[in-house]
């Protein structure tokens, strides 16, 4: 299963959170990513915030060096390919006096010669009125991407804006001269105190609401459950079945459990890589995840602890940033066959058959699940904690669903069926089929529910959880 490219938005994005946060080592890893992508024959579209983080990066000194060389020369020459100009001492928006249209709203800004018919038109209704509350529009302005971390500021083409005639000015101001009257010369020194204490308090009071009002208004934190899917082989889950029988009868040879183990690893132990763009993205919100899915494979805490996500298995805490839920076991994840404690393995440097319990000393063996076309068998604990996670969950992420697998497709649609919570749900996988039939089955048990099968479902999921 080849792994969903990563879009545009979410590049720029990984390279605004870590200039906002100065968080070097994901601005280190958004630059190569930016310059892969470009040197991947990608035609970037958000030239204008392109421009932006060339800006802030030229101009502040606290950046290493080795980071600026990879990242100004990339978006250097993905500006210059379009004919932009990467002057560092003009922001952007200062140099949208020539005519060209915003990738991001579609409006058109004008020279002097075409200011009349742009003030008869109406404004062109821009990308982004589906994450905005509707306004009347009384200027034109540019307005920002909802991936960005503060809005940009309104702007007028000083070109419409008439300004009075000096000699008014002078006139004005000699008129004020005359006729004013300092009101405060008859006043004791304890009233002047006063009156001082109260002008300087004003503007502070000004000052503190200005500052309130800029500052960018801050989601409340959502639960998401993010279900992901992987096909499973029929010769692993009979294998698996068969290893089961095994542990369960004392008199198994050992020879033959620990080969047919090695076995199941080999075919448990697939790539999860596709996740890691999603997880570094919703490392950097407050949400809560839950990571629910069929998989067995090693490399999911791997791709966790390499990405220093902060993570717990079957156990949501408020200190980890994701609850993993293998609700069919995974290949580290042991339990003992006596005590049945369980035991995630973590070394990296070698890979355990089978472990002694560090409570009873009994062998503690992998504790894999399975199910064929007749048999299926789960641990319920699993089962129910997976169930619950869904239900109090208020957005769905479904990624690569299968439409064979009875157990996960009646987990989805009996935690839809019992929860008021759900209000979005994302589906991803690259046959519409697949996308279509998901869809038709939530939108059975609750109409009322957002479901998302677009091309854009990863841009938009993330920019509903951000």
């Amino acid at each position: 299963m080849t792994p969903f490219p990563e879009t545009e938005i979410m590049t720029i994005k990984r390279l605004e959170v870590a200039l906002r946060k100065m968080d070097l080592k994901l601005l280190k890893d958004g630059a190569y990513k930016l310059h892969e992508k470009y040197h991947g024959g990608f035609k970037f579209e958000y030239l204008d915030l392109l421009k932006e983080i060339f800006v802030e990066v030229s101009n502040n000194s606290s950046i290493p060096n080795d980071i600026k060389d990879i990242l100004m020369p990339t978006i250097e020459d993905i500006l210059s390919s379009q004919g932009i100009k990467t002057d560092t001492s003009t922001s952007p928006y200062e140099a949208l006096n020539q005519n060209r249209v915003s990738s991001l709203t579609s409006l058109s800004y004008n020279t002097n010669n075409e200011q009349n018919n742009d003030v008869q038109q109406s404004p062109k209704q821009n990308a982004f009125n589906a994450f905005s509350p509707k306004t009347e529009p009384q200027v034109k302005t540019f307005k920002q991407s909802p991936f960005s971390a503060q809005p940009f500021k309104e702007f007028t083409n000083p070109s419409v804006i008439e300004y009075p005639k000096e000699e008014k000015i002078e006139e004005k101001n000699n008129a004020f001269q005359e006729s004013y009257q300092p009101p405060y010369e008859n006043l004791t020194s304890f009233e002047e105190n006063k009156i001082e204490q109260e002008t300087t308090q004003v503007p502070e009071v000004e000052l503190k609401q200005e500052v309130q009002e800029q500052q960018i208004v801050e989601t409340k934190p959502k639960s998401i459950a993010i279900f992901y899917n992987q096909n499973s082989s029929k010769d692993k889950n009979n294998n698996i079945q068969k290893y089961r029988e095994l542990i369960k009868n004392h008199n198994s040879s050992m020879n033959e459990i620990l080969g047919l183990l090695n076995e199941i690893n080999v075919q448990a132990d697939t790539n999860v890589v596709e996740l890691k763009g999603i997880l570094e993205q919703l490392n950097n919100t407050k949400n809560f995840v839950n990571l629910i899915t069929n998989s067995q494979s090693a490399n999911l805490v791997n791709l966790l602890e390499l990405n220093n996500i902060s993570y717990s298995i079957f156990n949501p805490r408020n200190d980890k940033k994701i609850n993993l839920m293998p609700i069919f076991g995974l290949s580290d994840l042991f339990e003992c066959s006596q005590c049945h404690q369980e035991f995630l393995d973590t070394q990296k440097e070698t890979k355990a058959l089978v472990l002694q319990c560090p409570k009873c000393k009994s062998p503690m063996f992998p504790n894999f699940y399975a199910q064929n076309d007749r048999d299926v068998e789960i641990n319920l604990n699993y089962y129910n904690m997976a169930n619950i996670a869904f239900a109090n969950s208020k957005v769905w992420l479904v990624i690569h669903p299968s439409l064979d697998d009875k157990v996960t497709i009646n987990l989805l649609r009996s935690a839809l069926k019992v929860s008021n919570q759900v209000e979005e749900i994302y589906i991803i996988d690259k046959d519409i089929n697949v996308r279509e039939t998901y869809k038709n089955l939530f939108a059975e048990i609750n109409e009322n529910i957002k479901i998302n099968t677009q091309t854009s479902v990863i841009e938009d999921f993330l920019n509903a959880v951000y």
